[in-house]
């Protein structure tokens, strides 16, 4: 018998999800993977969301998709420590899934990895958002930047501020007070 013909047989005999010395529990690790899923799919929307925020300047939707994207950021992390967790005590190891999925049956195999190509593409998706939303961030603080700048240039009464809103020199004296105590 050759070697790959008794690894075949012996993957095909082992029970669904077993590693080590217990059982994966796949359907326990496919309920997280949705819960993540679920959990970035409102992350993508709030990206989007901070993204049209932005571009009217709205103080109010920004704080407000701050602190519902920090409240999805946190419940990602507890499901994230919950699967770490049991993969760990299950596998003996922090394992990945390919890693894991290598152990399933090939029900669990198709099911846990369509749950983690999704995943995967949510997480891609996510990232291309939060790049827009860098992007939108840094124009806006250039645009407000520069309106400060001007607002700074016309009302200096003096006509001492450069356009780029600092001090120039100038050779002309100018009186901006005057000394009412003498």
């Amino acid at each position: 018998m050759k070697l790959a013909d008794h690894t075949q047989r012996s993957r095909t005999q082992r029970p669904a999800g077993r590693v080590g010395t217990r059982a994966i529990n796949t359907d326990r690790l496919d309920s997280m993977l949705g819960q993540l899923e679920d959990e970035h799919t409102t992350l993508l929307e709030l990206a989007k969301a901070h993204k049209d925020a932005l571009s009217h300047a709205s103080i109010e939707e920004l704080n407000e998709i701050t602190m519902k994207t920090s409240e999805v950021l946190m419940r990602i992390a507890q499901i994230e420590d919950t699967r770490r967790e049991m993969i760990t005590k299950d596998f003996g190891s922090l394992a990945s899934l390919d890693q894991l999925m290598e152990h399933f049956n090939t029900q669990d195999q198709d099911r846990i990895g369509q749950r983690k190509t999704r995943l995967r593409e949510l997480i891609a998706r996510i990232k291309e958002e939060q790049a827009a939303v860098q992007v939108a961030s840094e124009n806006l603080a250039s645009h407000m930047k520069g309106l400060i700048k001007q607002v700074s240039a016309s009302l200096s009464h003096a006509g001492t501020y450069s356009r780029v809103g600092s001090v120039s020199p100038s050779r002309t004296q100018v009186i901006s007070s005057l000394d009412l105590v003498q």
